[in-house]
């Protein structure tokens, strides 16, 4: 054991590297390690310096990896991935629940209003909800199945299905209008906007999609009213939509079941593309495999029979 302590690098600094190499990012990898990015730095060049070699090429905005780091990524992902393997086996998490996240408000409104119906089809398979308003590593964090926004951020072992292009648009409570009909998005300047605050985007790799980024699409080229109301969290975004404190960005396939109660409306028929995708991201290490390919299937045929519904 002390021959084999001797040739390994700094176990820390590897998996420091394993963050930086799959991000390929010292800012994101921090971010996901909770430790700053010269915390992140620090223990790269220790590795670097008991390797010999470079393992990053430092370019301005990310940083790539070298043969030698691609070569070092390889052998630490399958091992640090080996050993989670076996750790949840040991302490038990493979039990029969199929773990699926996605974001608050998918969760919240997408997700858990159709879970039921899954567990009526399929009443032997336990499910285990996780909401998370950031990335995810499905592989790292023992989840079998999620839905997420873009396909960035996975590694080897998770297939991804797009689902759907995402689409944004203004959405408010019936009472909000007051009978108003609003024409143009210019008209929006003056209306109460709900904002998503910065703070909300800092665990996503997504770019922002806010009020800056719709009136930009619409050709809207004015100063935006001050933000009277802003939050950190979608779900709550919209709850506040739904009580008719303002109008909020938000996509109408995920709010479908609120668009069709008319508890939302479209305050504009103007909808902003924000280039990216909904994805279904499966973990093909996890423990149920029969289990997940079961709520894969389910999931999928949920869209495709809902698609020309917008019942996304």
């Amino acid at each position: 054991m002390e021959r084999l302590r001797r040739r390994l690098p700094p176990l820390t600094a590897l998996v420091v590297f394993e963050a930086a190499a799959r991000l390929q990012s010292f800012t994101l990898a921090g971010q996901e390690m909770c430790i700053t990015q010269a915390a992140v730095s620090r223990q790269i060049r220790q590795l670097e310096e008991h390797l010999g070699n470079p393992l990053f090429i430092r370019n301005h905005r990310n940083v790539t990896l070298t043969t030698a780091g691609e070569r070092l990524f390889e052998a630490v992902d399958q091992s640090l991935e080996t050993i989670a393997q076996a750790s949840t086996e040991i302490r038990g998490d493979a039990s029969d629940a199929v773990t699926i996240a996605a974001t608050v408000c998918m969760s919240t409104y997408w997700l858990m209003p159709r879970l039921d119906a899954f567990q009526q089809q399929y009443p032997h398979i336990a499910l285990r909800m996780f909401a998370f308003d950031r990335e995810i590593d499905l592989r790292a964090e023992n989840v079998d199945i999620a839905v997420t926004c873009g396909n960035d951020g996975q590694r080897h072992g998770v297939r991804m299905t797009h689902l759907m292009d995402e689409e944004l648009v203004p959405l408010c409570s019936p009472s909000y209008l007051q009978g108003r009909t609003l024409n143009e998005p210019h008209e929006l300047l003056g209306e109460r906007l709900l904002n998503l605050d910065r703070e909300h985007w800092r665990g996503f790799h997504w770019a922002v999609a806010d009020w800056a980024a719709w009136f930009d699409q619409m050709n809207v080229r004015a100063p935006l009213p001050p933000a009277r109301m802003a939050f950190n969290n979608h779900a709550q975004q919209i709850q506040a939509t739904v009580e008719g404190r303002g109008i909020a960005l938000g996509s109408p396939q995920m709010l479908s079941d609120l668009i069709r109660d008319r508890r939302l409306v479209e305050a504009l028929p103007y909808r902003y593309a924000t280039r990216r995708g909904y994805f279904l991201a499966v973990n093909e290490h996890s423990a149920r495999p029969n289990a997940v390919a079961q709520l894969q299937a389910w999931l999928l045929a949920q869209v495709s029979g809902s698609a020309n519904s917008e019942l996304f």
